[in-house]
């Protein structure tokens, strides 16, 4: 007899019209909204990753958004040595798209054009500080 946990990760992707930048920026936003926290960014490759917050239900987990030419594919899963995640990461890829939407159905073109700008001028302080 087998012995099978639940999945421990859920990944997904859906389209927008948006460009990569343009998509990062309401990532950022959404994750902001999610009381989530920003680990690592990659501005080359588009690829944003971020935890949640550890809970009494959660010991966090890792979300992983890789934007290319309007897909964005996001995939949470648990870490540390949680072994299963009882539907924790299919809800957080979930809120995460709604949450996407939501927040893309707000702003309007010039906000996210100024939200790039503001972003591309911190990195390149934070460049020139290294």
């Amino acid at each position: 007899m087998a012995f099978r946990f639940f999945s421990s990760k859920y990944i997904t992707d859906f389209t927008t019209e948006l460009s990569n930048k343009q998509s990062v920026i309401i990532a950022l936003e959404t994750i902001e909204k999610l009381k989530w926290y920003v680990d690592s960014f990659h501005d080359e490759k588009s690829i944003i990753i971020a935890f949640t917050r550890f809970s009494w239900r959660s010991w966090r987990e890792e979300i992983i958004i890789t934007i290319n030419n309007g897909t964005i594919n996001i995939e949470s899963k648990c870490v540390e040595s949680q072994l299963t995640d009882f539907g924790k990461n299919k809800k957080n890829v979930s809120q995460f798209i709604s949450t996407f939407n939501t927040i893309k159905e707000k702003l309007s073109i010039s906000d996210i054009e100024h939200k790039i700008t503001e972003l591309e001028n911190n990195l390149k302080s934070a460049i020139e500080i290294d």
